[in-house]
């Protein structure tokens, strides 16, 4: 058996090239596993300075003593790459575990890693995944990639880990003061969190670095945005889960920017900057630069509709997207990334990035940031208003309102003349379509780094006056027309057993996806697993602290105590579990005493959703059979705790057996 160095990104041509000593700071890691393919990644830092290309090698074996070698070749760390190395390694056997390392001509080794290809073109055999988002390294110690690996260690060899689905926010652009980490009583850590060498875990001084109007520090250049992965990639346990798996990665939108669409930021929420996104194509390309240098991913394939493609840098204006320009264009398409992996017969994971493509947020910044959002100006939106913008031109049947009703006046409509929102784009979504029909997997699996799920809050039960609102419209709830357009797809062509796995929110959830939410007559098209973050701040977290008044008035109270019940003299407990499952009469009774075991739940608000755990952080873990998918949502005990870091909270068990065409979808609790 021998394998060969194919398309390696850094280059592995012979030329004369020094031939000298480096460290691997970040580590190694391994991506996207094909049958007879993997592509390794390290970041060789050359002792010697000013050393603009040296040689390496890559060394495969089938055992980690390397005792039987399979490979080793030649590659090429370059400056113009931060010595970042990519090797796309093919000829390789099918459902084969393999070791790798990397090492310089004066023997300098990296730690070594651990890979494993796909099976077989055809084979059911049972593949378990691992599902993670969002770590914000700030906010808390990465005690679940510690404990995942703890247990895929010890647990048979027919139940490990085959690879890591990370669905976005690898890393965190912003430095934000108000975004410290909480302890128990979700009070900030004086000081924050320690890291391994002693010095705080957040991202340091960036090189450049830039600065909004409101105080929020953030990355700006190619610099900034691989000094942050850097800094992500000192921590031993993510380093360690590079090392053990294969990663299957796609960004959402901090590693550009937060809420972004296209190459816009969305920094300023409020005062006289809030009517204007701001256009970033320099920030766009410089953040897809480095993604592409420090996330391994193959960017080829036999399939001929591939559509991924590695970056090309592209020099760029920053220039408003309402003045005609190509430096939108050019900076979006300066890397791709959607694509699909095939595991065996089991399995098609289809992977898309909800982030390049997307239209802007239905209801513009002007308008959510001037009250009419409860707690932010993408969160606690009106339901009827967000659908109403979303849909465009389309909104009622063709015929959409002029002027809406915001605020209690009247505004012309701005999307009157507007397409209907989208967050794949119509190139991703013919692509999403295309691979949909023409599956013959078991399984349809969805990469969608947003969730798809509605998430309601009824608000007119609290108070008449009161419009139902979404939690986020920056996910497909404010994206409605196109999330109907496309579960209807699956319903009308028949294609069945797709699960989205998703994540963004900062909590577990399990549910049902509906092709339409808005009426009484919407079918189940999917089944949806959304993972907690890592160690960012939690849904509950966030939501608790954005509802704080100094001063409230009756309704910010009354809101409240849907989120958080506050009896006198005991700890605050979460209600924002139980409001959404059982909807906001249930939230009232909770907050006046009831035992949540015992009230009565509304399930007409989100009677879709089957788990809710908006104060988790965890991991979850699917292993997709040929007649089930067995999932488990863990919980961690604590994020901020270094000595307890690995400690399991809960974890929630799941079914989702395989369906026949015709039969809808559903996942069980067990």
């Amino acid at each position: 058996m021998a394998g060969s160095v194919a398309g390696c990104r850094a280059g592995n041509d012979r030329q004369a090239l020094p031939e000298i000593g480096a460290s691997f700071p970040q580590g190694v890691a391994s991506a996207d596993p094909k049958p007879a393919s993997l592509v390794f990644w390290t970041r060789a830092l050359p002792h010697d300075e000013g050393v603009g290309a040296f040689r390496l090698w890559l060394e495969l074996a089938l055992d980690e003593a390397f005792a039987e070698p399979v490979l080793r070749e030649p590659v090429v760390a370059r400056a113009r790459q931060d010595f970042t190395v990519h090797a796309r390694v093919t000829g390789l056997q099918p459902d084969t575990v393999y070791y790798y390392r990397f090492v310089t001509a004066v023997g300098d080794r990296s730690v070594t890693g651990r890979s494993w290809t796909a099976p077989p073109a055809g084979a059911l055999t049972d593949v378990t995944l691992a599902f993670v988002s969002c770590q914000e390294r700030k906010h808390g110690y990465y005690g679940a990639w510690r404990r995942m690996l703890k247990d895929d260690l010890a647990a048979p060899a027919s139940e490990r880990i085959r690879f890591v689905l990370h669905l976005g926010d690898f890393i965190y652009e912003t430095d934000e003061q108000w975004q410290a980490p909480l302890d128990a009583r979700g009070e900030p850590i004086p000081g924050g969190l320690l890291g391994e060498d002693g010095s705080p875990r957040g991202p340091g001084a960036f090189p450049d670095g830039g600065v909004t109007a409101s105080g929020i520090r953030h990355a700006v250049s190619v610099e900034d945005y691989r000094h942050l992965y850097r800094q992500y990639l000192r921590d031993p346990d993510l380093l360690a889960a590079r090392a053990r798996w294969p990663f299957v990665c796609v960004w959402d939108d901090h590693e550009f920017s937060d809420d972004c669409w296209q190459s816009e930021a969305n920094y300023e929420n409020d005062g006289p900057d809030a009517s204007t996104d701001e256009p970033s194509q320099r920030r766009k390309v410089a953040a897809n630069q480095a993604w592409s240098e420090y996330i391994p991913m193959d960017y080829e394939d036999d399939d001929p509709s591939h559509p991924a493609r590695a970056f090309e840098f592209v020099d760029v204006a920053d220039t408003p997207n309402d003045r005609p320009n190509g430096d939108n264009e050019r900076a979006i398409h300066s890397l791709t990334i959607h694509r699909c992996l095939r595991f065996g017969g089991l399995i098609d994971l289809l992977l898309t990035d909800n982030r390049s493509f997307r239209s802007d947020h239905a209801v513009p910044e002007e308008i959510s940031s001037s009250g009419l959002a409860f707690l932010h100006p993408r969160a606690a939106m009106p339901l009827a208003l967000l659908n109403q913008m979303d849909a465009g031109e389309t909104a009622n049947d063709g015929d959409p309102d002029a002027f809406l009703g915001v605020g209690g006046m009247l505004i012309l409509n701005p999307r009157r003349h507007s397409p209907p929102g989208s967050i794949l784009g119509a190139s991703q979504k013919q692509w999403w379509k295309a691979r949909m029909r023409r599956s013959t997997a078991r399984w349809r699996l969805w990469g969608n780094s947003v969730p798809l799920m509605r998430l309601k809050l009824d608000l007119p039960t609290l108070n008449p006056i009161l419009p139902e609102v979404v939690v986020s419209s920056d996910a497909w709830d404010g994206y409605a027309s196109e999330r109907r357009e496309l579960m209807r797809f699956l319903r009308d062509n028949g294609i069945a057993n797709v699960v989205s796995l998703a994540g963004d929110v900062h909590a577990h959830f399990a549910g049902v996806v509906r092709d339409d939410y808005d009426s009484g007559d919407g079918e189940v098209a999917a089944v949806e697993v959304v993972t907690a973050a890592i160690s960012s701040l939690s849904m509950y977290a966030g939501v608790e602290r954005l509802s704080r008044r100094e001063r409230p008035s009756a309704l910010e109270a009354a809101v409240r105590r849907l989120i958080v019940v506050e009896p006198p003299g005991e700890p605050p407990r979460n209600n924002l579990d139980n409001t959404l499952l059982n909807g906001v009469a249930a939230g009232i009774a909770v907050a006046d005493g009831a035992d949540p075991e015992t009230v009565v739940q509304d399930r007409s608000v989100n009677g879709h959703l089957r788990y809710a755990r908006t104060d988790a952080h965890g991991y979850g873990l699917a292993t997709v059979r040929s007649d089930r998918i067995d999932v488990k949502l863990v919980t961690m005990e604590t994020i901020t705790d270094a000595g307890r870091r690995d400690r399991v909270g809960a974890v929630a068990r799941f079914v989702v057996p395989h369906r026949a065409q015709g039969e809808p979808p559903v996942i069980y609790r067990r």
